[in-house]
C-alpha cells in the first residue's frame, strides 16, 4: 500500500465522517408546539407551530404569520424568512442540541436586528381548540363538538349549550381528570390525549366515584390557514403551466398565480391542504386542483383543459435568500 494510496484513504475517511457528522448534527425533530417569548421589539409571544420537512422549516404564530426556512448543512441554524401584517423580513434560529428549545433574532428587510426571542417546547400537550366528538353510554352527556381552552395544566371548555368542562392535565401522562355539568345533571369524565393534542379518548360517569356510564371520544377540528404564497419550482406534463417558476400571492382564502404567459386563481380553505381553481394562458383555459403537503413546502396535482385534454404538476416551494445585512 503506497503512501499516496494511505494519504487518500485518511481524505476520504475525513470527508465522509464529516458529512455522517454534518447529517447526524441537525437531525433532529422541531415539529410541535413552542412557547415563545422576546425581547426588544417583539416578534412573537406565546404559541409558535413548528413544521419540519427534512432540512425545510415552516412555522405559524399570532393571526397570520408564519416563517419558512432550513437548516444549514451541519448545524442547527435555520436562516429564514417571515411573513405577518407587519410586512416581511428574515430571522435567524438556533436549535438547543436536544431538541428542546430555540432561540435567535429577527429584522426586517436588509436591517439590523430588530429583536430577540427564545421558545421551548411544550411539556404537555397543548389542547385548545376545537374537536368533533363521539359520545357513547346514555343520554345524560350528549355533545357532538366540544372547545376547549387551556391555561397551563387547568382546562376548562363546552361540550354545547349549558354544558361545560373543568379539568386538569396531568403533565407526565397527559391524562385530564375533571368534571362536568349540563343543566339537568352532572358528573365526572376522563380524556386521554395523544402527544400532539390532536385527539383523546376516555371515559365518563355521574356520581363521583360511581363506574363509568359510557366512553367518548374525540379529534380536533383543523381550523389552521396553511399559507402557500411565495416563489414555487414547477413542473407539469402536457400542454399547461409552461415554465419553471410559478409564483403564489395569498390572501386568506384567496390564491391567485402567475407563471409564464398564464394567471391561476383559486381556494384554500382553512383547515385544508387542497387547492381548487381556474386557470388562464395563451393556448386555453382550463380548472386546477392542488395537493400542498403538511409542511407546506411541496404540492401535487392536476390540470384540464377543454377538449378533455389534462396533465400532472408537481412544486416545490424556492427558500429564498436571507438578507446578507444583519449587523
Amino acid at each position: 500500500m503506497t503512501k499516496r494510496f494511505v494519504a487518500l484513504l485518511g481524505i476520504s475517511i475525513l470527508v465522509l465522517s464529516q458529512r455522517t457528522g454534518a447529517f447526524a448534527q441537525n437531525a433532529i425533530d422541531v415539529n410541535g408546539n413552542w412557547s415563545m417569548t422576546s425581547s426588544g421589539e417583539a416578534f412573537a409571544n406565546g404559541q409558535v407551530k413548528v413544521r419540519q420537512d427534512g432540512p425545510a422549516v415552516a412555522g405559524t404564530y399570532g393571526q397570520n404569520g408564519h416563517f419558512e426556512g432550513k437548516f444549514q448543512p451541519g448545524t442547527l441554524k435555520v436562516d429564514a424568512n417571515w411573513s405577518d401584517s407587519r410586512g416581511t423580513g428574515w430571522m435567524t434560529i438556533v436549535f438547543s442540541s436536544g431538541g428542546k428549545g430555540f432561540s435567535g433574532q429577527w429584522g426586517r428587510p436588509g436591517s439590523k436586528p430588530s429583536g430577540h426571542f427564545q421558545a421551548v417546547r411544550f411539556a404537555y400537550p397543548n389542547v385548545s381548540g376545537l374537536y368533533y366528538v363521539n359520545v357513547t353510554g346514555g343520554t345524560d352527556l350528549t355533545a357532538r363538538r366540544i372547545s376547549l381552552h387551556q391555561l397551563g395544566l387547568d382546562v376548562v371548555g363546552n361540550l354545547g349549550p349549558g354544558t361545560q368542562l373543568d379539568g386538569t392535565i396531568d403533565s407526565d401522562t397527559n391524562a385530564l381528570t375533571g368534571s362536568w355539568k349540563e343543566p339537568n345533571g352532572s358528573g365526572w369524565i376522563k380524556l386521554q390525549f395523544a402527544d400532539d393534542g390532536k385527539s383523546f379518548a376516555g371515559t365518563w360517569g355521574l356520581a363521583p366515584g360511581a363506574e363509568a356510564a359510557g366512553q367518548i371520544s374525540g379529534s380536533v377540528v383543523d381550523t389552521a390557514q396553511l399559507h402557500v404564497n411565495g416563489l414555487w419550482e414547477i413542473a407539469s406534463s402536457g400542454g399547461a403551466f409552461s415554465g419553471n417558476v410559478l409564483q403564489l400571492e395569498q390572501q386568506g382564502q384567496t390564491i391567485t398565480g402567475s407563471f409564464k404567459d398564464g394567471r391561476l386563481q383559486g381556494t384554500l380553505a382553512r383547515g385544508s391542504s387542497s387547492l381548487s381553481g381556474t386557470w388562464r394562458d395563451t393556448r386555453g383555459t382550463g380548472v386546477v386542483g392542488l395537493k400542498f403537503s403538511s409542511s407546506g413546502m411541496h404540492f401535487q396535482g392536476t390540470w384540464t383543459r377543454k377538449g378533455g385534454i389534462s396533465g400532472s404538476l408537481i412544486g416545490k416551494r424556492v427558500i429564498a435568500a436571507t438578507p446578507a445585512l444583519r449587523n
